[in-house]
């Protein structure tokens, strides 16, 4: 019986090549879509849950929120909060560590190789338990600065992994080279790690000394603080322990009301420093939300696109399955005769179920063979668009093999229920007089709206791409307020002494037209805050009050070689000699020096012109540059420092050589190749120790919007599928359509009807669906959309959200009627006499 009921599905596949081919190529598109969204999912929701009791394990991060300016946010925690909360909170820390990552040179033989060091307190392998090679976490850190490497630096440096014992040289450390002996080698970890180390250093916190504001202080955030939870301990109890020390037992509220003044009554320091604890399972997806504009260790996953994503792949599925159970339905509907002669030939109800329920499973295991090998082939390409490494094997999934059978088992089901209970139960007879169709005008109307569903989805899928596009491109063209053009960014961290002969060098080179020092360059902006104070309007609302804003410090020439004009006043001139910080070692008077401001901090200084401000004077702590009197030289207008998709912040510009860590370099020629080489061999004459680090800031500004580029190609391909799908379906339901209307469409042209009067029939029939897919469409994606345009500070108007789904609807409608408008022609032109005759 199960051989008959095998050949008897071949026989209709072969019989029904075109309804067969839309359904298996239909199916297999949308299961292959989904498999490659889900291997996506999978990698990004799996991160850091391979660690040794990762549940135990958390991260402090910090935001500030004080009035009437933006959060602060950062996973970041300040050096001190570590020791602090690890004493306080007992009961509920087993044992904490700091990460710091740090920039260095490796020097091997001639050779220097840019790296970063990750230094480490003793603890750390009691938190982190990762594998160890060569060594193991007690002996590896029994001593100040030992070295643990991992396995890839211990190839790229040694060429074996067995290195204990073997020193590397860094360069350096306050100016000196060291030398460090390595004592343990780990396994290279995971892609799936939001940590990313190479070199552990174990720390000590005489290596800063001379950087007070890394290790010892309490509000300068510059560390990555971990605890790991005792057996029994929850996350929110730990949370509470730390809320209650920040109010009532920390140093917090004693320096808030030496910034800030009286407090007003009931205030909590809580009100304005959070320290929040998270998960490190969670970190990947959710720290996104406590980031700022500082980033993590590695680059952060965003759990609202993972959602987005997992939503597309139910859609596209279900877009597909919906194509499969339409198309097979319909069919099943033709198949009246057969299955009355069944009937009449001793089949039973169930024996006509069970065949329609394994041709509809045969059909959908054939889709899934396709989809499996088509995510192999095209697996590939996918990797390279997303900037992964995902792989897929099946055996190593069993969840995802389970899953796919189970979605096979339910759209075969799905697809088969249909003609297995409703053309079943009937009499022979009735099935016999029903001719060639036995079906209701409600499976059609399911039919329709099942079609709506799919074009609804569609259409909407491609608002949604359309608007995160016009979004992206309306960021990447923003006029950010300068020149960024033409631009190297030179890292100069590393040049120490040579810092003028370098530049003197590098303004020799023909193609360069200017060299500018600066503290970080467009998009590397950091958050260097302290509070400055107006000295010229004491006794006013904004006099008093000291006002946190962000700094940054730039060279002589920078705002010139950035075409940045000033509103009012001037800008740094060497000529005038008193612009620049001075900080002398041990003295007691404020120093004296200028700053520009933007057109924003006016507004927080209670200043009502660019002109008012030129001549007043600022009061402020400068870190490495002790108090200062800044006067006002210059008001610029607000530029875009970093991404627009941030807000502009009050900022002031200042001049302290100690600070620059970055070069900008204008150059003139079209030949980028030259250039660069140019600019490497004045470097390595001046810089012979450290490798250099040369990047344009064209691609440094385009990098700030790569996530939301591959947004909008994932979104892309996916929509462009599912419409393919969708039209898939309608291109098989309107050949169905006009298969069953065939002596219809020979009655009408007897009767006098042309080509396109018939066209236009079965166009019209198809064109409704997809009217009213719009109608529903069009409303839901703008609701989705204007929600998400909310995010960006600046966004394109959401008028234009109109514009863009009225050409979904045009592109959607013209698809159908391409679609429909062949097969209509195709049989509107066949002969009548041919179509009468049919039965």
């Amino acid at each position: 019986m199960f051989h008959n009921y095998l050949i008897t599905a071949w026989r209709n596949i072969i019989k029904n090549g075109l309804f067969s081919v839309i359904n298996i190529l239909g199916l297999a598109i949308g299961l292959a879509s989904c498999i490659l969204i889900m291997l996506f999912v999978r990698e990004e929701t799996g991160f850091d849950r391979w660690l040794k009791d990762s549940d135990r394990l958390v991260r402090l991060h910090t935001a500030y929120t004080l009035p009437d300016r933006p959060p602060f946010l950062t996973v970041r925690s300040a050096g001190r909060m570590m020791e602090a909360l690890r004493d306080y909170a007992k009961n509920e820390i087993e044992d904490g560590t700091r990460l710091i990552p740090f920039g260095v040179t490796v020097r091997k033989n001639e050779d220097a190789f840019s790296e970063e060091v990750s230094l480490v307190d003793p603890g750390f392998f009691n938190l982190f338990d990762l594998p160890f090679l060569h060594g193991d976490k007690t002996s590896s850190f029994a001593k100040p600065y030992d070295l643990v490497v991992s396995e890839e630096m211990a190839l790229k440096y040694f060429g074996k992994t067995d290195v204990v014992g073997e020193t590397l040289t860094l360069c350096c450390v306050e100016d000196n080279l060291i030398t460090l002996a390595i004592t343990g080698v780990i396994r290279d970890l995971p892609r799936e790690s939001h940590l990313d180390l190479d070199l552990i250093v174990h720390m000590q916190p005489a290596m800063f000394e001379n950087m007070p504001g890394i290790i010892d202080t309490w509000t300068s955030v510059n560390v990555y603080t971990y605890f790991k939870l005792k057996d029994g301990a929850n996350l929110g109890d730990l949370q509470e322990r730390i809320y209650y020390w920040v109010n009532n037992e920390s140093p917090f509220l004693e320096m808030l009301q030496q910034q800030l003044g009286v407090l007003p009554e009931g205030t909590k320091v809580t009100d304005g420093i959070q320290h929040r604890v998270m998960a490190v399972p969670d970190l990947h997806l959710k720290a996104r939300e406590y980031a700022g504009t500082m980033g993590d260790l590695t680059p952060m996953g965003d759990s609202r696109m993972i959602n987005t994503f997992v939503v597309v792949a139910l859609l596209i599925l279900l877009i597909a399955c919906i194509n499969f159970m339409n198309l097979a339905t319909a069919r099943a509907g033709q198949r009246a005769r057969e299955v009355a002669m069944r009937k009449v030939l001793g089949a039973s109800r169930g024996q006509v179920a069970v065949q329609f329920l394994c041709e509809a499973i045969a059909l959908v295991l054939i889709s899934l063979l396709f989809a499996l090998a088509t995510v192999e082939l095209v697996l590939p390409f996918y990797n390279e668009a997303i900037g992964r490494e995902l792989t897929f094997s099946l055996f190593e999934a069993p969840a995802m093999l389970l899953a796919l059978i189970g979605v096979a088992l339910i759209v075969g089901v799905g697809a088969g229920l249909y003609p297995a209970v409703y053309l079943s139960q009937y009499l022979p007879a009735y099935l016999l007089k029903a001719s060639k169709g036995a079906e209701s005008s409600g499976t059609s109307r399911l039919r329709a709206g099942l079609v709506i569903f799919q074009f609804a989805t569609s259409i909407g899928l491609v608002v949604i791409t359309g608007v995160i596009y016009s979004q992206t491109r309306y960021a990447n063209s923003m006029d950010v307020g300068y020149e960024y053009n033409n631009k190297l960014i030179l890292n100069i961290g590393a040049a120490g002494e040579a810092l003028e002969s370098l530049k003197h060098e590098l303004l020799t080179l023909a193609d360069i037209e200017s060299v500018v020092y600066s503290s970080e360059s467009p998009s590397q902006d950091n958050e260097n805050n302290t509070f400055f104070k107006l000295l010229d309007k004491q006794g006013t609302d904004n006099g008093d009050a000291n006002q946190l804003l962000n700094y940054h410090n730039m060279g002589y020439g920078f705002f010139e070689a950035y075409d940045i004009e000033p509103l009012a006043g001037r800008l740094f001139d060497e000529d005038f000699g008193s612009d620049q910080i001075v900080f002398e070692e041990g003295q007691e008077k404020p120093g004296n020096a200028s700053v520009i401001l933007n057109v924003s901090a006016l507004q927080k200084f209670g200043l009502s012109s660019p002109e008012e401000a030129i001549g007043k004077t600022l009061e402020a702590d400068i870190f490495r540059a002790g108090k200062q009197q800044l006067r006002i030289i210059g008001v610029i207008p607000d530029i875009y420092f970093r991404s627009v998709k941030f807000s502009v912040r009050p900022s002031v510009y200042m001049l302290n050589p100690q600070s620059f860590r970055v070069a900008s370099l204008t150059f003139s020629s079209d030949n980028l190749a030259n250039v660069m080489q140019d600019v490497e061999r004045v470097w390595k004459r001046n810089v012979p120790m450290n490798p250099i680090r040369l990047t344009f800031l064209s691609e440094m500004m385009a990098a700030q919007y790569e996530s939301e580029v591959r947004e909008t190609k994932l979104f892309s391909a996916f929509s462009v599928l599912a419409i393919f799908i969708a039209c898939l379906g309608l291109y098989g339901l309107a050949a169905f359509t006009a298969q069953r209307r065939t002596r219809e469409i020979g009655i009408r042209k007897v009767m006098g009807a042309r080509v396109r009067d018939i066209v236009s029939l079965l166009i019209w029939q198809f064109s409704k669906p997809v009217i009213i897919a719009n109608v529903i469409a069009w409303p839901v994606a703008i609701y989705i959309m204007v929600n998400w345009l909310e995010n960006f500070p600046y966004r394109i108007n959401t008028i234009w959200l109109l514009p863009i789904c009225l050409g979904a609807g045009i592109i959607s409608l013209a698809i159908a009627w391409i679609t429909v408008g062949g097969n209509a022609a195709r049989v509107a032109r066949a002969s009548p006499i041919t179509a009468l005759r049919e039965e």
